[in-house]
């Protein structure tokens, strides 16, 4: 449980904040504690670093304590918590919360089995706002096309020598190929079959998919915080997902693999994986 998640649960309902707790801690990647009220959540937080916050946006409000407040001063207290806020009515939050930077909701009634995908999304979602868990800068205007052809320059970030375990562990429990670490085109770490040679050919490939999403976004006058991208064939998938700005964690397994247990498992490895970069 070292490498779990942990997660504060900020709800008056003690029924459904129970089950909440007892459903994340059956999950094995996740260590949670409930507070019933505000001022208890306000307390806990600050004695206690959490990775996300999942606040009721209907708690009672004691002591004007209501869940806006609440999870305001939370992120004041925490400038790198997460956000996942579950709304009065359906999953859309009121207007008044749109300067709040939120990584996720979680509606009344939910389907109990996307519970993990939810909380993985919101926990690899970038912070808008700076904080301890983006360290890892967005690449400057050099690095912004991927490399092609030639010798790729010296990466400027690297992982500690557990990174490699990690990818060794991933790449057996999902049955990879290969598993890797890439940004902007470098291969940072790398596990399983395939050559080195092979390893930086899916690099580039996969870096030119990341500019082309990139730029799409772009033309829609959106903004790229976050990338995740399947490619499937009748023989093989190559999945990719962001571990923070351009580096990316990837992987080439066979086709016929459970794509919801799939993103689970990524995303928990890129969250360990996020916290072994050595710059």
């Amino acid at each position: 449980m070292d490498d779990a998640a942990s997660i504060l649960i900020v709800d008056s309902n003690a029924g459904f904040a129970r089950m909440l707790k007892e459903s994340l801690e059956q999950a094995g990647d996740y260590e949670a504690t409930v507070a019933g009220t505000g001022r208890e959540a306000l307390t806990i937080a600050s004695e206690t670093s959490f990775d996300l916050a999942i606040v009721d946006l209907g708690i009672d409000p004691l002591g004007n304590l209501d869940g806006e407040t609440v999870a305001r001063r939370l992120r004041a207290g925490q400038s790198g918590l997460r956000l996942m806020l579950i709304p009065l009515e359906g999953d859309t939050l009121p207007e008044e919360l749109g300067d709040l930077d939120v990584q996720g909701t979680l509606s009344k009634p939910f389907f109990l089995p996307d519970l993990p995908e939810l909380l993985d999304d919101a926990l690899t979602r970038p912070l808008k706002k700076e904080g301890e868990q983006l360290q890892v800068p967005e690449p400057d205007a050099q690095e912004m096309e991927p490399a092609v052809g030639g010798a790729p320059e010296e990466a400027s970030y690297t992982f500690s020598p557990r990174a490699d375990r990690e990818l060794e562990v991933l790449a057996r429990d999902i049955n990879a190929d290969a598993v890797l670490v890439t940004r902007a085109g470098h291969v940072l770490a790398g596990a399983g079959q395939l050559s080195s040679e092979n390893l930086q050919a899916l690099a580039d490939t996969i870096s030119q998919a990341y500019h082309l999403s990139r730029k799409t976004a772009a033309v829609l006058g959106r903004e790229q915080t976050h990338f995740e991208q399947s490619v499937e064939s009748d023989e093989y998938m190559l999945y990719s997902l962001s571990i923070a700005g351009e580096m990316l964690l990837s992987a080439v397994l066979p086709p016929d693999v459970t794509l919801g247990l799939l993103r689970h498992q990524m995303k928990r490895a890129a969250r360990r994986l996020h916290g072994l970069v050595e710059e």
